[in-house]
């Protein structure tokens, strides 16, 4: 006999909803197969404290920019836990869960949801960021002591998840052998890109009378991100080669963001590297529609080598020639549709630059072999029945999947 459809409460930390693209796909999928969804998160500046989007109640929180320190992090993040745990109760009281569906980074939100796990609520952890890696290479190992809590705190997260969301494998392999969640509980779901998402894109024509090869950028713009390597690359094309046929576009904003303006200043690229900030989505991809090359400069490291990376997923299903450094998930995701730069310097990227400028042939191989990869593999729209299956797991007698 079938029951209620459940009431699923997602929980953000790390952005708004409306920046969020893999937390908006699963609360729509999970929306049009039934259930009921509601989403907390940060304000991104002028948004209402309540609304509802395509059917997701969303309940919005002010969290503080205090600046990319250590302090500051810790700031932000006590403000986050009190105001998830106030609208944790709003929405209780208002519309009821059944479970709490938490993204990281950071890996806090365990807290949130502990309180409602000891009278049977359920908690699914969606991995998202290898958090411990990411404090190492933002603070640094000698925090060893806060290093510990950072791994305390992922292990937290795992033992109190009733079911475990991975974007990959290695990130499955890492819940399971280091979070101690047995295979069963653990399920792959890959970001991947939604069709509809991409269907109106219009090449912007500001963006593509800039010049007569633009490269694109598309994503977060912390330290780990590595976009001051697409800044000194395009230093080396435009200072050193005197290529000025090739202009650049950064779309995004994160800790980084002030201080690579400033990089493009010292380096005289003021003119030919527009950096729009955030941006509406309708935006991006018209930014993006109008590149030739999109780079994913994330550096190697144990982060970056694990995980996936959703920038690349949104050039592909646009048909752009890709650069990028050869990383493990990044070689699983885009396969012989990258071209891989040899080594991790801004030299190297630079040199992958130009070899696709001056190859239109290359770069439109390339952008064909992304596109049919991302259609035929990666797009949620393949991706979006693993995360049916595990609320299929969660609540075996909910009839999900069907309105």
């Amino acid at each position: 006999m079938k029951t209620r459809k459940p009431k699923v409460l997602f929980l953000i930390e790390d952005g708004s909803y409306l920046y969020d693209n893999r937390v908006r796909r699963e609360s729509t999928c999970l929306r049009e197969a039934g259930a009921e969804v509601s989403v907390i998160c940060p304000n991104a500046g002028n948004e209402p404290f309540h609304s509802v989007v395509d059917g997701v109640r969303i309940y919005r929180y002010r969290k503080p920019a205090l600046g990319v320190g250590l302090i500051a992090h810790l700031v932000e993040y006590s403000v986050s836990l009190a105001s998830h745990f106030f609208l944790s109760l709003v929405v209780a009281f208002r519309h009821g869960f059944s479970v709490i569906h938490a993204a990281n980074p950071p890996d806090l939100l365990w807290l949130v949801a502990a309180p409602y796990r000891l009278f049977g609520g359920r908690f699914v952890f969606d991995h998202h960021d290898l958090v411990p890696e990411l404090f190492e290479e933002r603070f640094g190992r000698q925090r060893k002591s806060l290093l510990s809590i950072a791994r305390f705190m992922e292990r937290m997260s795992f033992r109190l998840a009733s079911y475990v969301i991975s974007t990959n494998e290695s990130y499955r392999q890492v819940a399971i052998a280091r979070g101690g969640k047995k295979g069963d509980e653990v399920t792959v779901v890959r970001n991947g890109p939604d069709l509809a998402d991409f269907a109106n894109a219009i090449p912007d024509a500001e963006i593509r009378g800039k010049a007569p090869i633009m490269v694109g950028y598309l994503g977060n713009m912390n330290p780990q991100d590595g976009v001051d390597y697409i800044l000194r690359a395009a230093a080396i094309i435009r200072n050193e080669h005197k290529r000025t046929d090739v202009g650049f576009v950064l779309v995004g904003s994160g800790d980084s963001f002030d201080s690579l303006k400033e990089i493009r200043e010292e380096l005289g690229l003021t003119e030919s590297v527009v950096m729009t900030g955030r941006v509406p989505w309708i935006d991006v991809i018209n930014t993006l529609a109008a590149t030739d090359i999109c780079v994913q400069p994330d550096p190697p490291g144990g982060l970056n080598d694990h995980s996936t990376m959703n920038k690349l997923m949104d050039y592909m299903i646009l048909g752009k020639a890709v650069v990028a450094f050869d990383l493990a998930e990044t070689r699983v995701s885009g396969g012989d549709a990258v071209l891989y730069a040899s080594g991790s310097s801004a030299e190297a990227l630079a040199e992958s630059i130009m070899d696709l400028a001056d190859d239109g042939e290359r770069r439109q191989q390339i952008g064909r072999r992304a596109r049919d990869r991302a259609l035929g593999e990666l797009a949620w729209q393949h991706q979006s029945q693993n995360l049916i299956s595990v609320y299929q797991q969660l609540f075996p007698n909910a009839d999900l999947g069907s309105e």
